[in-house]
């Protein structure tokens, strides 16, 4: 079995062999400029980057969740928690601490750049459970490991999918939430996943299970 990279662009494509579901790469800009453009959730741009190249900045990102997870907007959290409170009945002090175990990128971004053919910090999969699972079988066949991961439906593609994937360097699974779920493009049979650069490329460097008939964890 080959071990060497695959090529940048190519990556989300073969995850899409491996998973049969479409892959969305995300890039985190510490220098870019991004144009005048319609404002958008970031669970929206990642739909919307499956056909066509997307670039955010914190202007036209019009989710505050959002902003807040990408580091763009601080010290914010306790109005977070009110308006969620407000929206979903959960008890404000609930919601704040909640809001506060979603983790916030560590790094200083201008812009965040989403498309198929780049190479990114994180990979994002609106996805059915029968992809997850090869995807998920795959990655067990390269580690030998069952997979652990945190589940919340709270800031759930911004940040419990693509930055906590990005700082933990390890596979997020979500559910959505309900604005991403309403507004976003996740259908209603699919969960989302992400996966950092360093595992897509060595899922993909070992090519899907599911090609070869023999392999006894295809079955």
């Amino acid at each position: 079995m080959s071990s060497e990279r695959p090529e940048l662009s190519k990556i989300c494509k073969i995850l899409s062999q491996i998973s049969s579901s479409d892959w969305v790469a995300v890039k985190f800009q510490e220098h870019m400029s991004v144009a005048d453009a319609e404002p958008v959730r970031f669970c929206e741009a990642v739909y919307k980057a499956q056909k066509k190249s997307v670039a955010l900045s914190f202007d036209n990102v019009s989710c505050d969740g959002a902003r807040r997870c990408f580091g763009w907007l601080k010290n914010n959290d306790m109005k977070l928690a009110k308006r969620l409170s407000q929206k979903t009945a959960i008890d404000q002090d609930a919601a704040y601490e909640l809001i506060k175990n979603v983790p916030v990128l560590n790094e200083n971004i201008v812009g965040i750049s989403l498309g198929t053919n780049i190479q990114g910090d994180v990979y994002i999969s609106y996805a059915n459970p029968e992809s997850a699972m090869k995807l998920v079988r795959d990655w067990q066949k390269m580690t030998s490991q069952n997979l652990r991961v945190e589940i919340s439906g709270i800031m759930s593609v911004c940040g419990n999918v693509a930055v906590r994937s990005c700082l933990g360097q390890s596979i997020s699974i979500s559910f959505g939430c309900p604005d991403s779920r309403e507004l976003g493009g996740i259908e209603k049979e699919q969960l989302v996943i992400g996966i950092p650069y360093n595992i897509a490329s060595s899922l993909c460097s070992r090519g899907s299970y599911y090609s070869n008939p023999s392999d006894p964890l295809s079955k």
